[in-house]
């Protein structure tokens, strides 16, 4: 009896099918990236961001071609070198000649001349004096180095930063989403009061529609933060550098905790104004910037230049075999020469122009990022000492609010209360709640944003 092919054999046959073939056909294989956890906690959040996302590769890469030119800087320093070797073979026929008077001749029988060549050769040429400009392209690129590595640092901050930023707005949408369905919980429970009073005729009819149509709104935020978390949480794992659709069925896990104290702000300036890697990467570019300004200055200056060759060749007759390796005639040259640019049609004039103006500016942005460091640093101070102040007051708005709703299902239960009473107090709480929820995740992003100028890293709030 033939065994019976089941659907699920058969789409495993044709995946099989699919994917040799594809490979027997050279298609593409798209490699697949990590694997999120059911559960994703911030930290485990931000190491995902620090191996897999672009923005530090690109970064990295930029500190790779860095590397490279102050590599070519060194070289500059030592002599140029290179070896020639050749063999070669010719061969001609003629078959006139040019005689003393008259047209040129025929000869009565064609002469063939064949001859035979080899040469080796090795030649140094070196740089004595270029006014210094080996010397200012090494400073600069050493200080290009430098400016790239501090700026794949500050992209790693970057990225941390927004990186918990996100991962706490897409935390704070799904707390919202939780306390919707809590509020929907609350609409139901509100529509069964009314529903159980209007079958005892307590109350009218007006009431039960009332509260259907406060549930019915419950849903439709219910769904609106359910569409909100999605897009969150969507934008979390773009950053961290995997698929959109990596973030689809992820739960993020709640922080422990909130900061407690008020930051030291005037210590937290000095620290970042000689942590902070953008400023680093700033300072780079302002030595950078120096450095190419001497060079275009070194371009008035004079050039000498020393070169040692050594050669030896020989030409062989029609009978010598073609491989000769071994070359009697020989020679050798030494030469020093010098150049003086006196005038290259104000092209000197210009990169130096250029020059400078690249130094000003590398100087202003250095003084716009120290500047904008500071304002930052207070404005999220700011934040945080207002956000404590008004989480005080929310919390006891939040415990009032609940205490009267108590009070007013009560009375409603009761009959002694009205449901415009009720829906108030229920619309306090939900307002109270979410009020809290959002002021909280402020100030948990507003100490996140400080973070960055502590010790020039996010990672210690």
């Amino acid at each position: 009896m033939r065994p019976a092919v089941t659907w699920p054999m058969l789409r495993l046959l044709v995946t099989v099918l699919l994917a040799t073939g594809g490979l027997a056909a050279g298609w593409p294989v798209v490699a697949q990236g990590p694997t999120l956890p059911d559960t994703l906690d911030i930290e485990r959040a931000v190491r995902f961001a620090m191996s897999e996302s672009p923005v530090l590769r690109t970064s990295l890469a930029a500190a790779d071609r860095a590397s490279a030119d102050r590599l070519a800087a060194w070289g500059a320093f030592l002599p140029r070198a290179g070896v020639n070797l050749g063999l070669g073979r010719s061969s001609s026929t003629r078959s006139t000649f040019e005689a003393e008077e008259g047209p040129a001749a025929r000869l009565p029988e064609r002469l063939t001349f064949t001859n035979q060549s080899a040469n080796q050769g090795l030649g140094l040429s070196l740089t004595i004096l270029d006014g210094g400009r080996r010397f200012a392209e090494l400073q600069r690129s050493a200080a290009s180095f430098r400016g790239a590595q501090r700026r794949y640092d500050d992209q790693q901050r970057a990225v941390i930063a927004t990186v918990r930023r996100e991962f706490l707005d897409a935390l704070r949408r799904q707390e919202l989403l939780e306390l919707t369905r809590a509020q929907i919980a609350d609409r139901e429970a509100e529509l069964d009061i009314a529903s159980r009073r209007y079958e005892i005729a307590a109350v009218e009819r007006t009431d039960v529609l009332a509260a259907e149509l406060n549930l019915l709104e419950a849903r439709m935020r219910f769904l609106s933060e359910q569409n909100l978390l999605h897009v969150g949480l969507r934008q979390l794992v773009v950053s961290m550098g995997l698929p959109p659709e990596s973030g689809e069925g992820l739960v993020l896990a709640s922080e422990e905790g909130m900061p407690a104290g008020m930051p030291d702000i005037e210590s937290i300036i000095r620290t970042a104004v000689t942590t902070d890697p953008e400023l680093a990467a700033l300072e780079a570019d302002r030595s950078a910037a120096s450095a190419s300004l001497w060079s275009a200055r070194t371009r008035y200056l004079p050039q000498i230049t020393a070169s040692l060759n050594w050669g030896r060749g020989e030409t062989f007759g029609a009978d010598a075999s073609f491989w000769q390796f071994d070359p009697g005639d020989t020679s050798s040259s030494f030469s020093v020469s010098a150049s003086w640019n006196l005038f290259d049609g104000f092209a000197r004039e210009v990169q130096n122009a250029q020059a400078s103006a690249a130094r000003r500016q590398a100087e202003e942005d250095y003084r716009r990022a120290r500047l904008e460091i500071e304002r930052d640093v207070r404005r999220f101070g700011a934040q945080i000492e207002g956000l404590a102040q008004t989480l005080d007051l929310l919390d006891q708005a939040y415990a009032i609010s609940r205490e009267r709703l108590d009070m007013e299902q009560q009375r409603y239960r009761l009959g002694t209360g009205s449901f415009l009473e009720l829906q108030g107090a229920i619309d306090a709480v939900q307002r109270a709640e979410t009020s809290l929820t959002q002021s909280r995740y402020d100030y948990l992003i507003a100490w996140s944003s400080l973070a960055e100028y502590i010790e020039g890293g996010p990672g210690n709030p």
